[in-house]
């Protein structure tokens, strides 16, 4: 993929602003999709099936901007926007907000990946009691959507927590909580290796449509390139103590 390309899929809106850009990028990302695809076909006959779903991402990333033009663009902006913000904390709950603008959903949270062991801990929430904060305070299970998010580095739906047998150890507080359906989407490096998860909730059975789950996972890469930038992750306690009076651009 050429450097036009390469800007386009990690969200960089300058390019789009040159003169005669537009043509550009689309071939860019036409030639970019079918280089992907060869690749990847490649590699699954040769049984590299996880190395193959990698390139595939790539190539469903190029697609969207193809089939998507207009909301790529304000992803983009979206993005270029959370880069400015120094504060982690911030900078996930920005990015929870559109989340949910984007998944029709009132309330959801933001997990970051522990490097060393893989747990998910919270650090950004929206619509949720302490007492869902502290049940799912580490998630280190493959049992919850965004464990199975996380284990499977894919996007998981839940669209009944109640009838789906595998929810049932979080069922009771789902049930405090008041949400029956829930999607988990994988946050992601550059490379495809996870940096945490994006859940949104639902108070009624409900299962996103593929479109709006396609949306999602785009946002959802674009946003993980932006946390992974950020080399180490701060804790609450490191992030008490920030000056809020430089937290975002001016």
């Amino acid at each position: 993929m050429d450097a036009v390309a390469a800007g386009i899929a990690s969200g960089d809106p300058v390019l789009l602003d040159a003169p005669g850009i537009g043509r550009r990028v689309q071939v860019a990302l036409e030639n970019a999709e079918a280089a992907f695809l060869r690749s990847a076909a490649r590699l699954r006959g040769s049984g590299q099936l996880e190395r193959a779903r990698k390139i595939e991402r790539y190539a469903d990333c190029a697609r969207f901007d193809l089939d998507e033009p207009t909301l790529a663009r304000q992803l983009y902006v979206t993005v270029a926007r959370l880069r400015q913000v120094r504060r982690l904390d911030i900078l996930a709950d920005l990015a929870l907000e559109r989340m949910l603008s984007l998944a029709r959903a009132e309330r959801g949270n933001l997990q970051l990946a522990d490097p060393a062991s893989g747990a998910l801990r919270i650090i950004a929430h929206h619509g949720f009691d302490q007492g869902f904060l502290d049940h799912f305070a580490v998630v280190n299970d493959d049992l919850s959507a965004c464990g199975r998010a996380a284990a499977r580095n894919m996007q998981v739906v839940i669209s009944d927590v109640i009838t789906d047998k595998r929810f049932e150890p979080h069922r009771q507080i789902a049930r405090a909580s008041r949400f029956r359906a829930v999607q988990s989407t994988p946050l992601v490096d550059k490379n495809g290796q996870l940096v945490g998860v994006v859940s949104t909730h639902y108070p009624d059975p409900y299962a996103p449509s593929a479109q709006d789950l396609r949306i999602i996972r785009r946002y959802a890469d674009l946003v993980g390139q932006v946390l992974s930038s950020r080399g180490s992750v701060e804790t609450p306690m490191d992030l008490a103590g920030a000056d809020l009076a430089e937290t975002l651009p001016a």
